[in-house]
């Protein structure tokens, strides 16, 4: 096993330099870079996190509202908040999935994090912590 681990190191270790590539060249001072470069891929991957980060949208929802209220209205409202917001992160993600193909591949349909919803913060103001 350990003779195994060594030969395995030093064939990586010999191959890597046989894989190397030379860096780019650079660009002119008068050059613009490019920008961000979007795709279909980007639109699938992007659906895909919203669909993986939709049943967060509970949890952080309910901790927001609660920090921002007290824990029972967090729990309740929040709760409430939370499951609203994650239903629709994964509506939004299912239909980047569904339309990825399509164009505009820049845009977004919800770009806000998880938890920072619109939904959780009316939760949060109805509430307020003085009652």
């Amino acid at each position: 096993m350990k003779r195994a681990l060594i030969l395995t190191t030093l064939f990586c270790a010999f191959m890597v330099p046989a894989f190397a590539q030379d860096a780019p060249p650079a660009l002119p001072d008068n050059a613009q870079q490019e920008g961000p470069r979007y795709t279909l891929f980007t639109k699938f991957f992007r659906g895909i996190g919203n669909i993986i980060a939709s049943p967060f949208e509970i949890p952080v929802t309910v901790y927001t509202v609660g920090t921002e209220t007290d824990v029972f209205i967090g729990a309740t409202a929040g709760g409430v908040a939370g499951v609203m917001a994650g239903v629709e992160r994964l509506g939004c993600g299912v239909m980047d999935v569904i339309t990825f193909i399509f164009p505009p591949y820049d845009r977004p349909i919800i770009s806000r994090p998880v938890g920072q919803s619109p939904i959780g913060k009316a939760a949060a103001a109805t509430f307020p912590r003085e009652l």
